[in-house]
């Protein structure tokens, strides 16, 4: 049951002979559709750009465009309080996939900070991760993706060792792997894993929100983290 839950299998004859591929210790990524997305899209979609006249853009991986702080969790607007109180559930789901997990985390013990992002035509986000000690999973919320066919595809690389570490002429057959956005699509996924956002090509403002979570029971340490920048980190954080 583990084995084929776990473990894609794919099985085909050659020749005389039986091959069978076995997709090994893939990255567990949740997407979820929010059925109830276009009702209270058009109050958040006001809301992020009634923020954007307020609030200085961060200076991360995006190239153009408009990223809010890292303070969204601490909104009062009813809209956003509502959607933020919804994500923790759909993140025990997700580590119920990822960790073994004996009994269900407490989901009111997630902690989370949240931002919204603002792309105008053309800007887009280089390759990055987000994952930092405590920081175990990540994801990201289309609000308005802007239309069909008008990029912006988030795009999750392969982070394994070997293509990380060799270099070949011939493209690996996974080196990443494109989601075409829409609205009302949520992404769910390890912090560490790399994922980058293609230019968009649309004319309306795409706007998505995304966010890191960590949680008590879920102990994930960064190696190279040092413990004596720990306190600088943490009041650079609430400054930015």
């Amino acid at each position: 049951m583990q084995n084929s839950y776990h473990f894609a299998r794919f099985a085909y004859c050659f020749g005389e002979n039986m091959h069978e591929v076995l997709s090994l210790f893939p990255s567990q990524v949740l997407r979820v559709t929010w059925s109830d997305a276009a009702e209270f899209a058009p109050g958040l979609i006001a809301e992020v750009l009634q923020l954007r006249q307020q609030l200085p853009s961060a200076s991360k991986t995006n190239v153009g465009g408009w990223h809010s702080p890292s303070v969204l969790q601490l909104r009062s607007e009813p809209v956003i309080s509502c959607f933020i109180s919804q994500i923790p559930a759909h993140l025990n789901v997700w580590a119920q996939h990822y960790f073994a997990i004996e009994t269900p985390l407490d989901p009111a013990l997630w902690q989370l900070e949240v931002w919204a992002n603002c792309n105008e035509t053309g800007h887009f986000n280089k390759a990055h991760d987000h994952f930092r000690s405590g920081v175990v999973v990540s994801g990201f919320y289309y609000l308005r993706c802007g239309g069909d066919d008008v990029g912006g595809e988030t795009v999750f690389i392969n982070q394994q060792s070997c293509p990380l570490n060799i270099h070949s002429p011939l493209p690996l057959r996974e080196q990443s792997f494109s989601v075409t956005p829409k609205d009302g699509d949520m992404y769910i996924f390890p912090s560490w894993l790399g994922h980058r956002v293609n230019p968009y090509r649309g004319s309306a403002t795409r706007i998505s929100l995304a966010f890191n979570a960590s949680h008590p029971a879920l102990q994930v340490v960064k190696k190279t983290d040092k413990p004596r920048f720990a306190k600088i980190r943490k009041i650079l954080r609430k400054i930015s």
